[in-house]
């Protein structure tokens, strides 16, 4: 279904239009409406339209503006113009900007309805068109990624290829995840690539553009996201792996939610520079043999695994902890253990540390005389202000408001 901007100064012909023709059964729908052109720009930086059907002459900003502005922004939209019989001078402009037609006011329903049908036609072509580039390049983009970090391209073509399709090789740090599917393959599905496909989208989605992520396939169809970052900050920070374990949990619940389906994903270590991704990637293999090692749909295993970790959180909540730092511990993958951790409890590891750690809180707040600040720091928060910012997201209140409460509650 197509989008439409109406943009006119008379509320007369605004509220007319909607009903002049049956805009559903031609393929489109009227999402917004403006009074001159300023409103009509508010309305197509905030909105995703197709098409504008717009008076020629409005106060503030006219039609002619309106199209010239749209424009120079690189918006694609096209334009279907309404003007009056004086107005043909103004419509002559128009049209060198590129205007689907123009219609005379009073409008006929026949002559809308026929350019409206022209129009949509345009667009459909043009999506079959821009669909077909983009899947040939795809492809080729595809095969540039999977023999970079294979370590199967040269120097020289990797960087030529990289500048005309957009890979940034440039960034300070680098990290692999394959992403592999629990279970026999769906029938019908490995073969055509449509579920590694459809596992890349959701994982793209849900990653956002996190650390720079490209997400493709294996020339086996396997996929694969590739991490990329640069600055002080290292993907081995305790901050930054835990928001990775985070989208990378989430890319998992994500895939069992909407594809009804369950994954493992199993990271490399972050390297250094472009010409080392490949190490990060064959390291994913190491990863995923290793002794004690536990995907995601390995429940029975998961159970003894996560009922340790609660049991060491209990003990040392007050302690700085992270997955990271809880991996090297327990021996597996921080990746894997957050996902395993997630599906036994329900919660993501930092979630279930920061309700251990305001429960603890609040006992001191109710039993002892310290210090917010040495509260915050009993209870292993380094940061006052965070601590009192978790405290009042699960609690409801601030610490302080807590306390007083309690206090005048005695």
């Amino acid at each position: 279904m197509y989008k439409v901007l109406i943009v006119d100064d008379e509320p007369l012909i605004l509220d007319g239009l909607q009903y002049v023709i049956d805009w559903e059964e031609h393929g489109a729908e009227i999402v917004a409406m403006a009074g001159n052109g300023v409103e009509a720009l508010r309305a197509l930086e905030q909105s995703s339209i197709h098409i504008v059907v717009t008076d020629i002459k409005m106060p503030v900003m006219d039609g002619l503006e309106l199209i010239r502005q749209t424009k120079n922004r690189g918006l694609n939209v096209k334009f279907i113009v309404l003007s009056g019989y004086d107005e043909f001078e103004l419509v002559k402009k128009a049209v060198v900007y590129g205007v689907e037609n123009y219609l005379l006011k009073p409008l006929e329903e026949e002559e809308l309805s026929s350019t409206l049908l022209n129009t949509i036609e345009k667009l459909d072509h043009e999506i079959q068109l821009s669909i077909h580039h983009r899947q040939n390049y795809s492809i080729v983009k595809e095969n540039i990624l999977f023999r970079w970090v294979a370590g199967r391209i040269g120097h020289d073509e990797l960087t030529s290829r990289a500048e005309f399709l957009g890979i940034d090789l440039s960034f300070e740090h680098y990290r692999i995840a394959r992403v592999i599917q629990e279970g026999p393959p769906r029938e019908g599905e490995a073969s055509s690539g449509l579920l590694a496909s459809a596992i890349l989208n959701v994982c793209e989605e849900t990653m956002n553009g996190f650390a720079g992520c490209i997400a493709f396939r294996s020339l086996h169809g396997e996929p694969i996201l590739l991490f990329g970052w640069s600055g002080e900050e290292s993907m081995n920070g305790d901050e930054l792996e835990e928001m990775l374990e985070e989208r990378l949990a989430a890319c998992s619940s994500n895939v069992r939610r909407y594809l009804k389906l369950d994954v493992s994903i199993v990271l490399g270590p972050v390297v250094c520079g472009y010409g080392s991704v490949a190490a990060s990637y064959r390291e994913t293999f190491r990863t995923e043999e290793a002794p004690g090692s536990v995907r995601t749909g390995d429940t029975e295993a998961a159970h003894p695994t996560v009922l340790k970790l609660i049991e060491y959180i209990d003990r040392n909540y007050a302690e700085e902890m992270s997955l990271k730092t809880l991996s090297d511990i327990f021996n597996l993958n921080a990746a894997y253990l957050g996902q395993l951790f997630r599906k036994t409890t329900g919660d993501m590891f930092s979630v279930y540390l920061n309700r251990i750690r305001i429960e603890k809180s609040k006992r001191l707040l109710e039993e002892s005389h310290l210090k917010m600040g040495e509260i915050a720091a009993a209870v292993g928060f380094s940061n006052v202000q965070y601590f009192s910012n978790v405290f009042h997201k699960l609690v409801g209140v601030y610490p302080t408001d807590y306390k007083r409460k309690i206090a005048s509650a005695e």
